[in-house]
């Protein structure tokens, strides 16, 4: 190697390592137990943040009142919590509606969340861990599949009021990957969408 070569590769050496020590180090996310489900690699909270249309779940109780139309929207707050408010039709036409808040469990990865639907004297009260795993996600964030760790709960959530056949097919994948049996869930109805019934 030649003197002019030696010292374009020694510059080149240098510039690396001192774009190296500038980068800032990208945290490791937080440690969080999510049971057997895998959240996935990154939640990009503002982009997460909207409306979010409710194709199909496993049926919960605080749901019983709902008959179509459920939808929830995640908005950023100042803290870096994220306020969250589900509404839905009843039988009777009426808007339920319920507001809670949620924090992230695993920073800055966000895919382990805990909701809150209790306050007291002004403060959200988190109790048990994680309770929101978003276990898949499409990289557009149209899409996204939502578990619990015990699997008592399960979502799967749409930017539009129904899924595409790939998009369907995409988010039974996750959930069969992460041990849910897809017999659990109903899809939901929705104005411009589907009905309800089975998902599997």
């Amino acid at each position: 190697m030649g003197v002019r070569r030696q010292v374009v590769a020694a510059v080149a050496v240098a510039a690396a390592a001192v774009l190296a020590t500038a980068a800032p180090a990208q945290a490791a996310p937080t440690a969080v137990d999510t049971g057997p489900l895998t959240p996935v690699a990154d939640v990009d909270v503002e982009r997460y943040a909207g409306d979010w249309y409710q194709v199909a779940a496993i049926p919960a109780i605080f749901e019983i009142q709902c008959y179509k139309n459920v939808t929830a929207r995640y908005d950023v707050q100042p803290d870096g919590t994220i306020g969250v408010r589900n509404t839905c039709r009843t039988i009777v036409g009426t808007t339920s509606a319920v507001t809670g808040r949620a924090r992230s469990e695993n920073p800055p990865a966000d895919s382990a969340l805990t909701v809150s639907f209790l306050k007291l004297g002004g403060r959200w009260i988190y109790l048990g861990g994680p309770n929101y795993v978003v276990i898949g996600l499409d990289p557009d964030y149209r899409w996204a599949v939502v578990g619990d760790p015990d699997r008592s709960t399960g979502f799967v959530l749409s930017r539009e009021p129904a899924l595409t056949g790939a998009q369907t097919a995409a988010a039974k994948a996750v959930l069969t990957a992460n041990g849910y049996d897809l017999c659990d869930f109903r899809t939901t109805r929705q104005d411009g969408g589907g009905g309800a019934g089975s998902f599997c």
